[in-house]
């Protein structure tokens, strides 16, 4: 059973600190002042700060992938993805017999890396349209999902993502 938690996708804009030259997905705790809690986040470290990617506050499944869980198991899938460079294009699919979002090296490719798996109640086009906002640099929303789904892909320019997003 799927708890009641929005799986939130974020850019949100503060302090940063420098780095080094290499980029980095992590898992770190970011404080939510609209909550007044702690919400695991998965933050692009790049030599400019950290950039916010997901705000983990869904619950998946029967409780066992807690937000502290997600974040800990889907920032380094980010990484590989990065790193592999097949994060090019970000798409829908079906991963293990789950839905989920993944990386294609081309449109019209397949799932390439697995990046996260959605909850029976998410909608893909939602998330893959809120991931698109984040990663062009627009300030992202809590997701509200229904309705139908095609495959779409999403071309992703990550560099200039971790080269112009608002850093923490």
């Amino acid at each position: 059973m799927a708890a009641a938690a929005t799986l939130v996708v974020t850019s949100s804009a503060a302090m940063g600190q420098s780095g080094s030259n290499e980029t980095q997905f992590i898992c770190r705790e970011a404080f939510d002042q609209a909550t007044n809690q702690k919400i695991p986040t998965t933050y692009a470290w790049t030599e400019r700060g950290k950039i916010a990617v997901v705000r983990w506050t869904s619950t998946l499944g029967n409780g066992a992938w807690t937000p502290e869980r997600r974040c800990q198991e889907v920032s380094p899938r980010f990484q590989t993805a990065y790193e592999n460079g097949s994060i090019r294009y970000l798409t829908n699919g079906t991963v293990n017999g789950q839905r989920a979002i993944c990386t294609a090296r081309q449109e019209g490719g397949s799932c390439q890396d697995l990046l996260l798996t959605l909850r029976p109640e998410d909608n893909a086009m939602a998330v893959l349209r809120q991931l698109n906002d984040v990663l062009k640099g627009r300030a992202g929303a809590t997701l509200r999902q229904s309705g139908q789904e095609d495959q779409v892909y999403i071309q992703v320019d990550i560099e200039r993502f971790l080269r112009t997003a608002p850093v923490e």
